[in-house]
């Protein structure tokens, strides 16, 4: 089975498609709307003796070596099928700007511009306004993990000389109430969904904690041991947060599957920038040879936190 994408319900989406046949295999496309990471589809197979194919862009693959290093899915029954990403469009930004039921009939990439043709005109979309924000700080425009490449390479959309923690420091320089505020009228929003939770690529837990009939988290507030006084949704996206630091691959998926645009990523980038403040680590899921910093032990760890 090959893992790709297919034709959207309108011309400013695909979706994520499963071709077992070669006559299935036509269905598939490629261009600047495929924004999906289709990496965590792997987990509907790991139980079964199927071996898959999967289609990544660079930061889609860095959750591929993910869910390699977790154990997750066998190496063996993988092939990783690399694309190089000239960057995403952005749906909130595009949609509005495309006629209703218009039908995409293909895509031109003229360098500084995409092009939608649909049967309704032609659209014209610079790269420089209307891509995903993640692309315009992206890190690695080519997978860092591919059995086979589709294509030749393609410049990165990341603006040049851009700062990939300006907004985490941003927030850093509030002081503490307005840094609570902030969060607590983001979180306040929250519906839980679970759907950053069930996209992440980090998130592999065959029980989460949040779906236990009588989870260890609430138990001890009953018995009174560690009663959680805050709100339910700041622990909830608290304690996903502790459980990615340093694992985290910066895929942007939570916050693109966001029904209420809470700005996750934002979060996740500052457990990224103490993760390499404190132990000098990288953008996770790089390699499947460098273990994260929480997993392993070394006597030369900084300890000016302790």
């Amino acid at each position: 089975m090959v893992i790709g994408y297919g034709e959207g319900t309108d011309a400013s989406r695909t979706t994520p498609y499963f071709a077992s046949t070669p006559e299935q295999s036509a269905a598939f496309t490629w261009g600047p709307l495929c924004a999906n990471n289709l990496a965590k589809h792997l987990l509907d197979y790991r139980y079964e003796d199927t071996r898959l194919a999967v289609v990544v862009k660079g930061c889609d693959s860095r959750g591929i070596n993910r869910l390699l290093q977790d154990l997750q899915f066998p190496r063996e029954r993988l092939v990783v099928l690399g694309v190089p990403c000239g960057g995403q469009l952005d749906r909130n930004l595009i949609a509005p700007e495309i006629p209703p039921g218009a039908r995409l009939q293909g895509i031109e990439d003229t360098g500084k511009v995409y092009v939608l043709v649909t049967d309704k005109g032609r659209l014209s979309f610079p790269k420089d306004r209307f891509l995903m924000p993640k692309c315009y700080l992206c890190e690695t425009n080519m997978p860092v993990v591919a059995d086979f490449m589709a294509g030749d390479p393609v410049p990165s959309p990341a603006r040049e000389g851009s700062d990939r923690t300006a907004e985490v420091n941003e927030i850093e320089a509030l002081d503490v109430a307005a840094r609570s505020s902030f969060w607590d009228n983001e979180f306040s929003r929250c519906l839980r969904c679970n759907a950053c939770r069930n996209v992440c690529p980090a998130c592999s837990c065959k029980e989460c904690v949040f779906e236990q009939a009588v989870p260890g988290w609430q138990q001890s507030g009953i018995i009174g041991s560690k009663a959680n006084s805050l709100p339910e949704n700041m622990v909830f996206h608290l304690v996903r947060m502790f459980h990615v630091i340093g694992r985290c691959v910066d895929c942007g998926e939570c916050e693109r599957v966001c029904p209420v645009d809470i700005p996750l990523r934002l979060l996740y980038r500052k457990t990224l920038k103490d993760a390499h403040i404190l132990y000098g680590a990288g953008t996770p899921g790089m390699s499947t040879e460098v273990q994260s910093p929480l997993s392993e032990f070394s006597p030369e760890d900084p300890e000016e936190f302790m």
